[in-house]
């Protein structure tokens, strides 16, 4: 495999393989809980813009006449219409995500999954990549003008699963051996409300942490 490809297909991803991965949301219905603080323009520690916007505001510039949307529209709506569209950008190169925002208790999260990128050499390869969701925790600093977000590391939950503390349905899949979570929703939920509760140290470092300011996020 050309090294150019492969570029192309790490940047897929926001961040790199250490987040983890699941074929399922990490949140339920009911906890969805919108942050209108999370809408506007990012600039993190890591010299990546953030541009971020409300699915349904989105939603309903794109589509004035709402009795002409089909049922599948109508679908994707009602399923996303509390959510954002987050458009991350570093070095020139797009990438668009979904993020849907929820709590556990007081504390909010975010479940993101990949919705659109800028295309692959190949269109064969980009049928074999899977938009799996990843969890990170959100923490607002500085009254709304500053966000840490820190993603759930595979290796935290590793370790967990080398010390039988944790039981959730997973795969260890292709070449690369991806570690990717196939428990419902309901059952991801729960683990995060007791991961929450737990007293394990550091649970929440991670390599893939952020700090997002406020400001214009263009280049």
């Amino acid at each position: 495999m050309k090294i150019k490809t492969i570029i192309i297909i790490c940047f897929l991803v926001l961040l790199n393989s250490c987040i983890v991965k699941s074929l399922q949301p990490f949140y339920t219905q009911e906890s969805i809980a919108f942050q209108k603080y999370f809408v506007g323009e990012w600039k993190d520690n890591k010299n990546s813009n953030w541009e971020v916007v409300s699915l349904r505001e989105e939603f309903k510039k794109d589509n004035k006449d709402q009795s002409e949307l089909s049922a599948e529209d109508k679908e994707i709506f009602e399923k996303y219409k509390d959510g954002y569209l987050v458009t991350y950008t570093k070095k020139e190169k797009e990438a668009v995500f979904i993020a849907m925002p929820f709590k556990i208790g007081d504390q909010v999260f975010m479940d993101f999954i990949p919705f659109d990128y800028e295309n692959l050499s190949n269109d064969l390869v980009s049928q074999h990549l899977l938009k799996t969701h990843s969890v990170a925790k959100f923490d607002v600093l500085k009254e709304n003008k500053e966000i840490k977000v820190s993603w759930l590391d595979e290796e935290r939950l590793k370790s967990l699963y080398d010390n039988n503390q944790i039981q959730l349905k997973h795969e260890v899949i292709g070449l690369d051996e991806a570690f990717v979570l196939t428990a419902s929703s309901e059952e991801l939920y729960k683990f995060l409300k007791k991961y929450m509760a737990s007293n394990i140290k550091d649970k929440w470092k991670s390599s893939n942490e952020y700090t997002l300011k406020r400001g214009d996020a263009k280049p």
